[in-house]
């Protein structure tokens, strides 16, 4: 792949399957995103390679660089891209309405929020109906309670709680990961519910570690994958992560810490851009 990068670098295709490459082989993200941007127009030539550049940003921090990115370009859909465009989106603006949280500007992180709720028409998709909003519900509850608007803090935090109770699996692009029981389960304690917040965080242990050694694969009729890529994902580490990962939530809502950090380290060192367990 190197080689064929050097032979034709002007050529996007090659670039995006080298990056597909280099994230099957775990390299660095650090490493990657130096590569993307060692040749920035060719990264920008085609939306799936440019989205991959604006994901790297998000897994370095790199938030408000990643959100100007995706606010510049217009996305348009492609097979096995569906819903990635706007989880950058709303990863990239969670991040930075956390940050704000920290420097008590409440204000600010109620803006960021509000515009995780529906989608700009240039990412290219909308918004499906079953895609939880309960991790902006529980960080507006948050800003709110700064704010000493008791009412409202409550009332986001009910909202933050409600939705379905029971994890499910990922395996096609309109499932939807199953950490946003991790803020029902948070906005429970805020609440003063800890019996229904024990429950949730118990609940994503209990799957995790009931599907962990499951044999996954796609319906041989299946469409939408949620990826579309030359070099085959593999389905048995794509659970194992996964299960791992609401594990890990599981115990840091439990107050685990040391568990939940060995399993993120775990999660990490096999693939080092996952991203629910970035930041954790």
């Amino acid at each position: 792949m190197e080689r064929a990068c050097a032979l034709d670098p002007e050529y996007p295709r090659i670039w995006l399957e080298y990056d597909q490459l280099s994230a099957r082989m775990n390299l660095p993200v650090e490493k990657r995103l130096e590569i993307m941007e060692s040749h920035p127009a060719v990264t920008a030539g085609r939306d799936d390679l440019y989205l991959r550049y604006l994901t790297l940003l998000n897994d370095v921090g790199r938030y408000q660089e990643a959100l100007d990115g995706l606010a510049s370009r217009q996305f348009h859909p492609w097979e096995g891209g569906e819903g990635k465009v706007s989880s950058q989106y709303k990863y990239a603006l969670a991040h930075l309405a956390m940050a704000k949280l920290d420097e008590k500007q409440p204000q600010e992180v109620l803006k960021l929020l509000e515009a995780t709720l529906s989608y700009p028409n240039n990412l290219g998709e909308g918004k499906l109906p079953n895609v939880p909003d309960n991790e902006a519900h529980y960080y507006m509850g948050l800003a709110y309670k700064q704010l000493g608007e008791t009412e409202k803090a409550e009332e986001y935090f009910r909202l933050a709680a409600s939705g379905p109770q029971e994890p499910g699996s990922v395996l096609y692009y309109n499932d939807q990961p199953s950490d946003f029981i991790y803020y029902q389960g948070l906005a429970n304690l805020e609440l003063g519910l800890d019996h229904a917040a024990k429950k949730s965080f118990h609940q994503l242990q209990t799957f995790g570690e009931q599907h962990l050694f499951d044999e996954v694969e796609y319906d041989f009729f299946a469409v939408s994958l949620p990826e579309i890529e030359v070099f085959q994902e593999d389905l048995k580490l794509r659970n194992v992560q996964y299960c791992n990962y609401l594990r890990a939530l599981g115990h840091l809502g439990l107050g685990e810490n040391e568990k939940a950090r060995e399993l993120i380290q775990e999660i990490l060192t096999k693939q080092s851009d996952y991203q629910g367990a970035l930041g954790r």
